[in-house]
């Protein structure tokens, strides 16, 4: 007996339940699943790119990388360079 695999959806991330969801096929042969028509919409006719699209999995990975990357540079103290002026004085005579 065959075991079933959950398919996740190529733009939001969320898993996809066997028997639910939509699997669309491209000329190229490219197997793209999606777990809605909100997602179908969102990836192929309006073009939109799941980093940039607030409730995908992958745009809130990229959140929480920025939010570690961003506490560890406040966590490191800045290097100051202190530049001493010298007062050169040039003698005309």
């Amino acid at each position: 007996m065959k075991k079933l695999v959950n398919k996740t959806c190529n733009f939001c991330g969320q898993e996809i339940e066997p028997g639910a969801g939509m699997t669309y096929i491209r000329k190229d042969g490219n197997v793209m699943n999606f777990c809605s028509r909100k997602c179908r919409i969102n990836m192929l006719k309006l073009k939109r790119v799941p980093r940039k699209v607030k409730w995908t999995a992958e745009y809130q990975n990229l959140k929480k990388l920025r939010k570690a990357s961003e506490s560890h540079k406040k966590t490191e103290e800045p290097e100051v360079a202190v530049h001493e002026s010298e007062n050169t004085h040039i003698d005309q005579t």
